[in-house]
This record gives structure tokens, sequence and C-alpha cells, in this order.
């Protein structure tokens, strides 16, 4: 079988962050590119929409079209105490969580974690690894952040990994994740910033404008929030660039 990593991305801004510009395919609802990397490993991207239920298409898709390993990457919501936007996380193990109940549990794989975090140690890449946590809905507040790290002690929190998680280990995959953090813990999300934006990231105008008329200072949170995002994009293409450099892709395909 010819190794076949099948990567999913939330947002359409962290594809292009990965992989450029470049021609997309849809494929039952689903937005694909695919691509050979220099160590002839196969990629296949998934660019799923946000959310648990669209990353578990996508990834249900990938196993049907015969990958080896899943990947999922983009950027989340920081958790720790001093985290920074920018920072990496590495998933050693992947938490779901809802309503305070722990749905599930997933290790990824402890031999690419440890080449992953030397890669990017080696490129002085702010990089932690530990346990990373979705939730089914975006966590906004500085206190909501607070209580979720105290309940699971996660580095960060996002919104699609343990579909990934999910789908590999119930199909005898190996699976990596890595994420960049956008708002620290310590940085609040404008609560209705999710109402603004759709399943696959893109901007509702008309609901944008509406809130900004009824609170005009949104436009200094949206403008931060802008800045913080594509940091966390820039962060996320230097990791992933490091391990296309150290051929981590061809080791996860290949186990």
């Amino acid at each position: 079988m010819k190794p076949t990593l099948g990567m999913i991305v939330a947002l359409a801004s962290e594809a292009r962050a990965l992989l450029g510009r470049g021609p997309w395919q849809s494929v039952r609802g689903l937005m694909v590119r695919r691509m050979g990397l220099r160590d002839g490993t196969e990629l296949i991207v998934v660019c799923s929409g946000v959310g648990i239920e669209n990353a578990q298409a996508a990834a249900r898709w990938l196993i049907s079209e015969g990958v080896t390993a899943l990947v999922g990457l983009g950027v989340a919501g920081g958790l720790y105490p001093g985290s920074k936007t920018g920072d990496l996380v590495i998933a050693e193990s992947v938490l779901q969580v809802e309503g305070g109940k722990n749905l599930g549990h997933w290790d990824t794989d402890a031999a690419c974690v440890a080449l992953s975090q030397a890669a990017l140690t080696a490129e002085d890449l702010s990089v932690r690894c530990g346990t990373l946590v979705t939730t089914p809905r975006a966590v906004l507040t500085v206190a909501s952040k607070a209580a979720l790290f105290r309940q699971t002690r996660a580095l960060a929190v996002d919104m699609e990994s343990a579909a990934v998680a999910r789908a590999a280990r119930d199909a005898n995959l190996p699976f990596f994740t890595l994420r960049a953090i956008c708002d620290a813990a310590e940085d609040a999300v404008p609560f209705e910033l999710p109402a603004c934006l759709d399943k696959k990231g893109k901007v509702r105008l008309a609901t944008l404008l509406r809130k900004l008329t009824r609170r005009p200072s949104l436009v200094v949170d949206l403008q931060r929030m802008g800045r913080q995002f594509a940091a966390a994009n820039d962060a996320l293409r230097r990791g992933w660039l490091a391990q296309i450099r150290n051929n981590l892709p061809s080791v996860l395909a290949r186990r």
C-alpha cells in the first residue's frame, strides 16, 4: 500500500497557510486537494469546515480513500497559563469533553510526537507536548478557559481533533495532531464572533454589520483577533514545513 497521509484542516485560511494556493476539488461536498511530498508520501487534504461532525465526515472519507495515517492541523485556543499566540502544541493525547463530561480519550503516536518535538525544537519554534481537548462549542471567556484547564489540564482547545482521533483509532490508523495557539489563555474572544462565521469559517457579512452597528467597539476586538489568527497561521505553516524537512509525514504514513 502506497504511504498516503490524510490531512484535515477546518478552515480555508489554514489550508492556504499550510499549502499555499492551488487547485481544490469538490468531492461529496468536501473540498479536497491532492499533492505529493518530497519524501514520496502522497498527501490528501480535506478542508472540512468547523466542528466535530464536519471533521468526522472528512476523516471517514479519507479512510475510504485508503490513507495510511491521519493528521489534524489548525489553530486552537490556549488553556495553559502563560500560553502565547503562535505557540505550537503537539497532542500526546486528545480528549473530548461536553457538558463537563469526558466522552473519550485517545493517545497519539508516541514516536511521531518525539520526532516532531525534536524537529520543532531544532528550528527554535516554541512547542509544548501534552493533552488537547475538543469541545462542541468555542470556549470564549478567560474564566471558561481556566475552568476547562482545571478540569482537563489540557494545553489547548479546538473543535475537531477528537473526531480525527476517534476515526483513526476505529480504523486502526496512526494519527498526529499539531495546533498553533491563536487566542491565549488570558485572551477573551468576542462572544459575537462565532455568529459572524459560517461552518466553513467564512464571514457572514450581514451578521457582522449588524453586530458592529450594535457594538462599534467590536471592530477593535476583531482587528486584534485578525492579527492573532494571522500569527497563529504563520506559526502553523512554519511548524508543518519543519515536519516536512524532517520527513515526519513519511514516518507517520509508513507506521
